[in-house]
């Protein structure tokens, strides 16, 4: 929430001393005064700093916090104990489900019924509310991963439909993170 009031800040000021330095440029080849006109050139840096600023952060930054948080969650995971009581209970065998996110942003998926997820596709960060963004092949959204955790204990959680009748009859999967990525696809 600050970030998006400090760029409402950034653009009103920025947009506020944009429009009085061409008019004061404007005024001053009108009058032919080069006091003026250097005067709009100083007062024109500040629309540039405000807009250079929202840039920044946009083209730059948030890129690279993406990329190293992708970097982090690259590996194989596996549901938390919950999880697999959880997919037992309800008809599922859970030795040999798994999650492995790949570090060239593909994904595969050990499939169990009531979680959205393909067998493959393509993951990504960034999402909405720093959720992250499961795609299919073709690039349409399938799910989000919602990710939790620090350097060593690194989880993924993913919403599943217990009755595929009832949608409100759902609950959450944990994936925990068991190793780093041994092999690329």
């Amino acid at each position: 929430m600050i970030e998006s009031l400090l760029f409402i800040i950034l653009i009103f000021f920025g947009g506020l001393f944009l429009i009085i330095s061409l008019i004061t440029l404007l005024i001053g080849f009108v009058k032919k005064s080069s006091k003026l006109k250097k005067i709009a050139y100083g007062i024109g840096i500040v629309p540039i700093l405000c807009f250079g600023i929202i840039m920044y952060w946009y083209l730059i930054a948030i890129p690279s916090f993406n990329k190293s948080q992708m970097d982090d969650f690259v590996g194989i995971y596996a549901p938390n104990d919950y999880a697999q009581e959880l997919l037992t209970k309800n008809g599922q065998a859970t030795n040999e489900i798994k999650l492995i996110l790949y570090s060239n942003g593909t994904y595969k998926f050990d499939t169990i019924q009531g979680v959205e997820l393909e067998k493959f596709g393509i993951w990504k960060t960034g999402g909405i509310d720093g959720m992250f963004e499961f795609q299919n092949d073709e690039g349409r959204l399938i799910d989000w991963g919602i990710p939790s955790g620090n350097d060593n204990n690194l989880t993924l959680s993913f919403e599943y439909q217990v009755d595929k009748d009832d949608w409100k009859n759902n609950d959450r999967i944990l994936f925990i993170k068991k190793s780093d990525e041994i092999n690329s696809q």
